[in-house]
């Protein structure tokens, strides 16, 4: 569970290491002087996170998935990754950018986008919950539904076809 925390300068300087550690467990604490906040320390993955939706919201909408159900998802490579980040002044974000920015569409599943962020689906799941980053989890129609289950089936028949 995540705590937002509030604690002095002089406690960061005290126990650097062990607010650290709190802040990589999911806590997020805002450093004060004086009684007036001057900092935030949170994770390096939810500021990845936050910095990625705030230039998905940043750059307008556009047709996708998530806004027209008639749209396919396309999907994301990591070579797509790759040739999106290369001229990228911070191809650390460029990365997050580009992986936010196709799973916000709808293009990839929260799976996918772990996949690709080198981060467990649950792990990066977590952090959309803590940051109420939107979370599609499971099929929103029925025709989604039926469309997994008869992907799941196929799959299963070719698997034991190769056994």
């Amino acid at each position: 569970m995540a705590y937002l925390t509030t604690i002095s300068k002089t406690d960061l300087a005290r126990r650097t290491r062990q607010i650290v550690d709190r802040i990589r467990r999911g806590d997020t604490l805002i450093v004060e002087s004086y009684g007036e906040e001057q900092i935030a320390m949170l994770d390096i993955a939810e500021y990845r996170i936050l910095r990625a939706v705030a230039a998905y919201y940043g750059c307008g909408s556009r047709p996708a998935p998530v806004n027209d159900p008639t749209l396919a998802p396309q999907g994301l490579t990591e070579d797509a990754v790759a040739q999106s980040i290369r001229q990228a002044d911070d191809p650390v974000q460029a990365r997050w950018n580009r992986v936010m920015l196709a799973y916000l569409d709808g293009h990839i599943s929260l799976g996918r986008a772990a996949d690709l962020l080198a981060l467990s689906r649950h792990e990066l799941d977590l952090h959309f919950q803590r940051l109420d980053v939107p979370r599609r989890i499971g099929p929103e129609t029925l025709e989604e539904a039926q469309a997994e289950v008869a992907a799941a089936r196929a799959a299963t028949a070719a698997q034991w076809r190769t056994v």
